[in-house]
């Protein structure tokens, strides 16, 4: 029997090690990934045992029986029949604990008992619209990821010396960089065989794409004084990314890392921490562990010390599940999921903006009958958690992506998910117009009538953009205050209809001969379809500049 563990026991340690070097769980109940790797590394042992117990206590019960045995050694087997039973319940014991206690802890802390707890994971105050800052295009993600990654390549596609050696990350995220908005993403080993080529210098470059403009850059580490990245997820064995931040921290729960700059244009990978109400319910961030690539060396930050160039810290599919438990838990988990009074959920996708140096995440927030409009929308800010909602009914992002596709509809492009922005007091839907991936166009549809649609083309760029949104609105560009609108009764003395670049313009006379002017909406559509020389009309209109635009007719 020795002669056999000698043996047996060096193989399965070599198992248990292997099975951690490549799955890599945290040593943390809270994570299913560690019960995974019980059940995986001690299981069979256990399984192993209970077997071999219930063998042998039949024998030793089954010899008794046949009474082969003088009295010793009888007392002996009933002594040995003893042994074995304890073993075998320990053993189901054990494996009992590690099947059941984690599917009992995670159901006890679910969010069918603890609704109110989920609702409140995250704390989204409601503000005003003018909390949104004006738009500045300077700083106004209009480049999305794909295009992002077609840039890219084409960068790459231009370095003779590392296109066989090196492929482009598809990760691309999105940060606030040098007072603008980029998304970045490193290099990575071509296979196997280039990684051991060109391990000793690791990765030497990475990529940026300026979201504004497209502008886009392969950064050489060497050009910033620094060395080649060696711990990346391209990378094997010891210097694979996540094996290295799993030996250093092996306790932590974490999840996929980003890639980052900081404002010297240093490379990080940024890698969020994690708990959870018992065995993987109600998932939270603790804090993040800030690996530098070039030297393996991290850090491990609290949440409410995280470095403040730093821009991805809680990733987006956990602020939409937040945001979701929020808008639909408020009333209890039963209510949410029969009654569904009151129930709001994200729309169908999310997108960015930057706010005072953070990149912050953009959802509608919609009903839960999902029908065609918005009930306003959630920023979320994704370094600190800091959330609010902007109570602004309209056209949902769906909606406004249609609009759009149907003012270029003889083109055929599609559209980005857009991004609500606020041109001068009005919630604007913000989104590109691509053929087969490519920016053709920009647009706009008003978040209130998405009848109110502008267009240009890429090369026109997003200032002609603005001045036609302006226009489409009816606002100058300078600030309307409420002191400018003024009210009027007029006596419809003519009409005349203008199609202005697919926009209905009315221009409309009345018997005092001034001139007002309104874009055809759905809003007024029955009033101005049927309109006629002396119809009366409660309006209330700006003048700019001697042009009377008609703001609201009442």
């Amino acid at each position: 029997m020795k002669k056999y563990m000698l043996f047996i026991i060096p193989v399965y340690l070599v198992y248990v090690f292997g099975y951690f070097y490549v799955v890599l769980p945290p040593l943390n109940w809270h994570a299913p990934e560690f019960w995974q790797f019980l059940i995986f590394t001690v299981g069979p042992i256990l399984v192993i045992t209970l077997i071999f117990s219930l063998t042998n206590q039949g024998m030793h019960a089954f010899d008794r029986l046949k009474g082969k045995f003088m009295k010793q050694t009888v007392h002996d087997a009933t002594a040995k029949t003893s042994n074995w039973k304890t073993a075998a319940k320990l053993s189901a014991i054990a494996l009992a604990i590690m099947i059941i206690f984690p599917f009992a802890s995670s159901l006890i802390s679910s969010k069918i008992f603890h609704a109110k707890e989920y609702a409140n994971r995250i704390v989204v105050k409601d503000v005003k619209f003018k909390e949104i800052p004006e738009v500045d295009f300077k700083k106004t993600p209009i480049i999305d990821r794909d295009s992002s990654i077609r840039l890219g390549d084409k960068v790459m596609g231009n370095m003779s010396e590392w296109v066989s050696q090196f492929n482009v990350s598809d990760e691309y995220t999105q940060i606030s960089y040098k007072d603008s908005v980029y998304r970045v993403t490193p290099l990575t080993y071509n296979g196997f065989i280039k990684y051991f080529k060109n391990k000793g210098n690791g990765i030497p470059a990475y990529i940026t794409v300026d979201s504004t403009s497209g502008k886009t850059s392969l950064v050489k580490l060497k050009d910033l004084g620094l060395d080649g990245m060696k711990y990346v997820p391209s990378a094997m064995f010891n210097e694979n990314l996540m094996r290295h931040l799993r030996f250093q921290h092996p306790t932590e729960i974490f999840g996929s890392p980003s890639f980052e700059i900081d404002e010297k244009g240093r490379p990080w990978y940024i890698c969020s921490t994690y708990t959870y109400k018992g065995v993987g319910a109600k998932k939270s961030v603790t804090g993040a562990i800030f690996l530098d690539p070039i030297t393996g060396e991290s850090t491990k930050y609290d949440k409410g010390k995280i470095p403040t160039w730093a821009d991805r810290i809680f990733p987006e599919s956990l602020v939409i599940n937040e945001l979701d438990e929020n808008g639909s838990l408020q009333g209890g988990y039963w209510n949410s999921v029969f009654g569904q009074n009151g129930v709001t959920l994200t729309s169908e996708g999310y997108n960015y903006l930057e706010k005072d140096g953070d990149i912050w995440l953009y959802s509608g927030i919609t009903s839960a009958n999902a029908d065609e409009s918005n009930l306003g929308f959630v920023l979320v800010n994704l370094r600190t958690h800091e959330a609010m909602k902007i109570a602004t009914a309209g056209a949902n992002e769906t909606s406004a992506m249609k609009s759009a596709q149907s003012e270029v509809k003889n083109y055929g492009y599609e559209s980005t998910f857009p991004l609500l922005i606020n041109i001068k007091g009005n919630p604007v839907y913000l989104m590109s117009l691509k053929d087969n991936g490519l920016i053709k166009m920009y647009a706009t549809v008003s978040a209130v009538d998405y009848q109110k649609v502008a267009t240009v083309s890429s090369d026109e760029g997003l200032d002609a953009l603005f001045k036609k949104t302006l226009n489409l609105l009816g606002t100058s560009s300078d600030n309307i205050s409420a002191e400018s609108m003024k009210t009027a009764t007029i006596v419809v003395k003519s009409i005349e209809k203008l199609n202005v670049e697919g926009n209905t313009q009315y221009y409309i006379q009345a018997e005092n001969n001034e001139i007002f002017k309104i874009t055809f909406t759905t809003k007024y559509e029955n009033q101005l379809v049927f309109l006629k020389p002396k119809d009366k009309l409660n309006i209330t209109y700006v003048d700019t500049e001697g042009i009377k635009t008609i703001k609201e007719i009442k």
